[in-house]
Parts: structure tokens; sequence; C-alpha cells
């Protein structure tokens, strides 16, 4: 199948893509690092294991966040310019490919890369988080404290929110991709990198934006302008989770939060790409 064949090169190429493997490298070097936080912080008591786990978790996932919006960015940015720059689309669609596969090709392509890339640091952060908290766990029971022991039982080396949180960071830099995608069919490499960057700032910032929409302070206009750009900037506020991961907090069923999330996303990145095929339909190649 013509989208597949497209899908399947455009992954062999960003996995060969040197920056990629470096941000792939350092991030899973520094999660492995992480582990070195139990020399800071003690384990003495169950507030230590607590305040230890928790400061784990929350620079795993923001690393993975970091790491994601660059992966996604850098990676989608070329993926259209890339190819009329080096002249391979006047091959590509010299062939019976029709310019809707070519797009949703790129655009599979692009997530299967950003998928081996955040599942592998995922599955390195949810290790590192298991192995810290076994080892937490294995320190206070072996301890002479009596007390101590008793207040972790039940405590589970295993957190499943790690593994929501993993998913949270994949399907929010899915709709990035698709956003950047989009923006690839008219812009230029320079331009959709900085656009990227701000469409993932604006909507990381979406409870702000919808504030300002319903503020009496503000001008009709204006809060007209803000609600414009809550409805139409991803909210990618909804994928930030870390808080409610690690605290307690309204979020009463994760996995169902996440499922919530995980078809907001697909939607969001099906009518990008509807404008995407759009837009490149009308592009001159």
């Amino acid at each position: 199948m013509v989208i597949w064949a497209i899908a399947k090169t455009t992954f062999g190429d960003a996995l060969r893509k040197k920056i990629l493997q470096i941000f792939l490298a350092v991030t899973i070097g520094l999660i492995i690092l992480s582990l070195s936080f139990s020399q800071v912080l003690s384990f003495s008591s169950r507030a230590g294991v607590s305040s230890d786990l928790m400061l784990l978790k929350s620079f795993g996932l923001g690393l993975m966040a970091l790491a994601g919006l660059l992966i996604s960015v850098i990676l989608s940015t070329g993926l259209i310019p890339q190819e009329i720059e080096r002249r391979t689309i006047y091959t590509i669609l010299a062939k019976p490919v029709k310019r809707y596969e070519f797009i949703i090709g790129k655009f599979l392509g692009a997530i299967g890369t950003l998928a081996v890339c955040i599942g592998l640091m995922g599955l390195v952060f949810v290790a590192v988080v298991f192995l810290k908290a076994h080892g937490a766990t294995q320190a206070i029971s072996d301890s002479t404290d009596a007390t101590l022991g008793t207040a972790t039982v039940g405590m589970s080396a295993f957190d499943p929110n790690t593994v929501y949180g993993v998913l949270m960071i994949f399907m929010q830099f899915m709709i990035l991709t698709s956003v950047v995608l989009f923006f690839s069919t008219f812009l230029t490499q320079t331009v959709n990198f900085f656009m990227g960057c701000g469409v993932y700032i604006v909507g990381v910032m979406a409870t702000v934006t919808e504030t300002f929409g319903h503020s009496e302070a503000a001008s009709p206009l204006l809060r007209l302008v803000y609600k414009v750009i809550y409805c139409v900037v991803p909210n990618f506020d909804k994928f930030n989770v870390t808080n409610s991961l690690l605290h307690p907090d309204p979020i009463t069923n994760m996995g169902v939060y996440t499922l919530n999330c995980f078809f907001y996303a697909v939607i969001y990145s099906l009518i990008m790409m509807i404008l995407a095929i759009l837009c490149f339909d009308r592009k001159e190649v």
C-alpha cells in the first residue's frame, strides 16, 4: 500500500537523523541519572520516600515533555519542505501517488517515530521509578524502626500513573505533529519551527486564555479574541497532568480521563490532516 510505503520511508529517515538520536540518548541518560536523587533525599521516613519519588516522577515527566516537544517540532517541520528542496517530491508525485496518500503517509511515519522515541523514554522512566520505589520500600522494611516498617505496608513499587503520564505526553505531541505538518504545507522550516513552538506555548496556557475570555474587565472584542484562541488552539493543558499524578486531585478515574484525552487527540489530529490535505492539493509543486 502506498501510504504504508511512504510512512515506512519517513520512519526510517527520521530514525537516522543524528539530532533525534542525540535528544533520545541525552534524555534517557538523564532519566537514568535521576536514580542518584536518593543521595539527596533521605529514605529514613515515609515523607522522605514520597518526596524522593515525587521529585523523580516530576523530573522524568518534565524531561520527556521537553524532549517530545523538540523531537516533534524538529521532525515535523521538514517533512514536506525537505522533500521539495531535494526535489524528491516531484518523483514521488509523478508516480501513481495521490497527494492525500503522501500527507497521510508522512504523518503516520512521524507518529511512528514519535511513538518509538517516547516509548523508549517511557520504558526507561517507568523502570527507574519502579527501581527507586522498590529500593525505598526495601530500605525502610529493613529498618530497625518497626513503626516506619508498618507505615510503608501496602506501598506498591509499580505506579500505573507513570504509564498514564507517558501516554499523555505522546498524545499531546501527536496533536502538535499534526499541527506542524499542516503548517509545513505553506510555511518554511524556520517559520514553522517558531509557529509550532508558539502554538504549544499558547496551548499550554489554555486555562489562562479561558479565564481572560470570561473576564469582565476586558472589552467584548478582547474577550472574543481570547475565546477564539481557546477554541482553535489545541488545549495542551488538559494533557499536563503531572501535578494530578503526584498529588490528590479531582480526577477520580485516570483511565477514563486518559481515554477522553485520546479521543480529543485523534479528532483534533484528523481535523489538522484534512486541512493539510486541502492545502497541499492547492499547492504548486
